[in-house]
Order: structure tokens, then C-alpha cells, then sequence
């Protein structure tokens, strides 16, 4: 039964875990993430080879990422592909991550999602969705109309 008082979910993971979870993921696709694993990986930040396969993966440049992100495009290329991103950084860029997966998987293709996110949006007062990005606030707003778009309401 274990530890009394113990459970998985308390565990922390050490930087070798992290590590190994980062390398697992990587092969099973970036846009992937479980609540679980978004939780520990905003408590403890993701490293450079993370974000730059979300960039790949979203197909956002580090220029737009790093907008996105609120850090510079710099602090991001000096880090080695090991080194960790602060934690409210990272937490950002998984959600961006969970958006465009659900954006993809919602608009057939990243071309089309892209699109979506560039056009100007009457649902969210005439301005283009992709400008809603650099908060958390702003990232569900645009989860929500894409919900409202998967669910027949207009968008």
C-alpha cells in the first residue's frame, strides 16, 4: 500500500525525471501534455530543447514565442538546450501548446488554425485572436471561442 500519507501525485519529480519526462515527450509529440504534467512542469519550468520543439511544433517563431512568453529572444539563445526557462515562461508556453493542439486538431491543419488566429475576430471585439497570447487570461479567451466554434456557436 506504501507510505502512509504518500501519493504519486505529491511526489516532486527530481531534475533526472524532469529530464527523462522532457525526452519521453519529445518523441511522443510536444503538444501532448497531460493536467498532471502541466502542473509540474509550470512549478518547475521547462528547459530550452522543450521550447523550441513547442516552437516547431506550433510553428511560431522563437521572435513570436518570446513576445508571447514575455522573455527576450536573447536570454532564450544563450541558454544551452539543458538549462531550465523560469517557471511562469514555461507554464505559458504549455498552454500555448494545449491551444494550438486543440486549435490543429479543431481546424484539420496549422496552416488553417494560423489563419484563424490572424484574422481578425468579431466574437473577440474586431481584434485577431493571436493577440490575446502573452497572458493566461487571454490564452483561455481564445480556448473559449474555440470551444464555441467545436460546439456550433458562432464564432
Amino acid at each position: 500500500m506504501g507510505k502512509k500519507g504518500f501519493s504519486p501525485r505529491s511526489r516532486r519529480l527530481t531534475q533526472k525525471e524532469l529530464h527523462l519526462h522532457e525526452y519521453i515527450l519529445f518523441f511522443m509529440g510536444t503538444l501532448e501534455i497531460s493536467d498532471n504534467e502541466l502542473l509540474s512542469r509550470a512549478r518547475h519550468g521547462i528547459t530550452k530543447s522543450k521550447l523550441m520543439s513547442i516552437a516547431h511544433e506550433t510553428g511560431l517563431t522563437l521572435k513570436e514565442l518570446s513576445l508571447y512568453l514575455r522573455i527576450s529572444t536573447r536570454s532564450i539563445q544563450e541558454k544551452d538546450a539543458n538549462q531550465m526557462i523560469a517557471p511562469g515562461p514555461s507554464e505559458r508556453a504549455l498552454y500555448i501548446s494545449r491551444l494550438f493542439k486543440s486549435g490543429n486538431d479543431l481546424f484539420g491543419n496549422r496552416n488553417k488554425f494560423h489563419n484563424w488566429l490572424n484574422m481578425e475576430n468579431l466574437a473577440m471585439g474586431g481584434e485577431k485572436p493571436v493577440s490575446y497570447l502573452d497572458t493566461f487570461s487571454g490564452i483561455q479567451l481564445v480556448m473559449d471561442e474555440l470551444n464555441s466554434i467545436e460546439y456550433g456557436f458562432p464564432a
